[in-house]
Parts: structure tokens; C-alpha cells; sequence
């Protein structure tokens, strides 16, 4: 499989991955109680920069990703993380694994880059336990200059489209709003957060 992610690594964890992180892990924080005892998955996690936000108040995180560029920066982090026992991490797409029971599972800019929705979120079902979360932050719809030097599924998502097909599915909308934007190519791409619940 090639990295799409191989070049850009090194250098991810700049000032803007750094503030739209933030923002995205705070309003997962408002919208619903983390405990000691939940097992949490991010996917697409990167570098870890939202998963190791909650290291502090959650009992396990997986951390999945099918870039090895970026794990292994996270590997890196995790060498100096007291927490690093609490995280597993997993070089895969989450499709292929065969996780279960989870309290929860963390998407930020990571869902236009996976092909099927729809099949997506049935495994996402499979995997929560009864009452757990999917929280998303991605891209509103754009006309595709976001990646404009990288061939991706999705130019963002319409948020009412993606909340419908969310609710097909059987999950309850908790949550969606626009609540950031970012400054790119001379252009402002507004983000969106969607919190369900199985």
C-alpha cells in the first residue's frame, strides 16, 4: 500500500493541525463524558494528536492508522508518554479489524479519505457498545482544493446528508454544527463536528 502520508509526517504536527486539533478535542469534551473505564478508537489517527488528548481520562485508546510515516512519529511521542500503556496501535484500515465493544470512536479529517460511508458506519455500529459515541470533524463540502495536490473520495461532506445517512443507520444525532473553519490556498474551508450515539 502506498503512504500518501510519507512526506508529510515529519512536519504535521505544525501550528494549524496543532490549533484545529485542539478545537475539535474541546468540543468533543463539551458535548460528552469521557470515564475511566472507556475503551476509545481513533481512526486515521496520524500523528496521535487528538487520541493522546485523552490519555488522562480514558482507560485504553486504539490508535489506527495505514500510514507508516505517521505511526511511527507517533511511536516517537509514545517513547516520553508516561500513558503509553494505555495506548494499542493498530496499521490498518479499521474495516480490517475486529474490535468490539467500544465506548467510542474518533474521526477527525480522516473521514474523506475513506471510499465507503456507508459500509463504514455499519462497522462503526459493529463496534460500539450499546450507547457509544462516533464523533467526526471533517470538511463541509468543498470543490476540491483542499487536497490539491493529493487524489482523496470526498471533497468534505454535506453535514445534513451525512447526519441523515448517520440516522438510516440507526444512530442519534447528539450534535452537529460548524465550528471552525481553516485558511487554505487563499480560500476558507469551513469544518464541521457530528456526535452520535448507537
Amino acid at each position: 500500500m502506498i503512504d500518501n502520508f510519507e512526506h508529510k509526517a515529519k512536519t504535521w504536527d505544525n501550528p494549524m493541525q496543532m490549533e484545529m486539533t485542539s478545537k475539535f478535542v474541546s468540543k468533543i469534551k463539551e458535548s460528552i463524558f469521557c470515564y475511566k473505564e472507556d475503551v476509545v478508537a481513533e481512526v486515521g489517527c496520524g500523528t496521535g494528536l487528538v487520541g493522546l488528548s485523552f490519555l488522562d481520562i480514558i482507560q485504553k485508546i486504539y490508535m489506527i492508522d495505514n500510514s507508516p510515516s505517521m505511526l511511527n512519529v507517533l511511536r516517537e511521542k509514545l517513547n516520553t508518554n508516561l500513558h503509553k500503556a494505555k495506548v494499542e496501535i493498530i496499521e490498518n484500515d479499521f474495516e480490517n479489524t475486529n474490535l468490539k465493544d467500544l465506548s467510542g470512536v474518533l474521526n477527525f479529517m480522516s473521514l474523506h479519505h475513506i471510499e465507503n460511508i456507508s459500509a463504514y458506519f455499519d462497522k462503526v455500529k459493529q463496534s460500539l457498545k450499546d450507547n457509544g459515541f462516533l464523533a467526526i470533524g471533517d470538511l463541509v463540502t468543498e470543490d476540491g482544493t483542499f487536497h490539491s495536490n493529493a487524489i482523496v473520495p470526498h471533497f468534505g461532506f454535506d453535514v445534513r446528508e451525512l447526519s441523515e445517512l448517520l440516522e438510516q443507520k440507526g444512530f442519534t444525532i447528539l450534535r452537529k454544527t460548524i465550528y471552525d473553519k481553516v485558511e487554505k490556498n487563499n480560500r476558507t474551508y469551513p469544518l464541521f463536528i457530528i456526535i452520535a450515539q448507537k
